[in-house]
């Protein structure tokens, strides 16, 4: 089994979402909420372009005293 894309619109909100399951159908990432199931699709096609080319980077720890 492959790994997939899933996307649909919230009952509650109205918004649009995806997330990218693993084939063992864990979630790998899930998006924030879009207006229209256009800029969904759009936010799928970004990850699916980006994420083979992004570095893996580590932020320093926020203090927030």
């Amino acid at each position: 089994m492959l790994a997939r894309y899933e996307y649909w619109q919230s009952e509650e909100d109205e918004q649009w979402y995806f997330h990218l399951k693993a084939p063992a159908n864990g979630i790998i990432v899930q998006s924030a909420g879009y207006a229209t199931e256009d800029d969904c699709l759009e936010g799928i096609e970004q990850v699916r372009r980006y994420a083979d080319v992004a570095i893996v980077t580590t932020l320093p720890v926020l203090s927030f005293d």
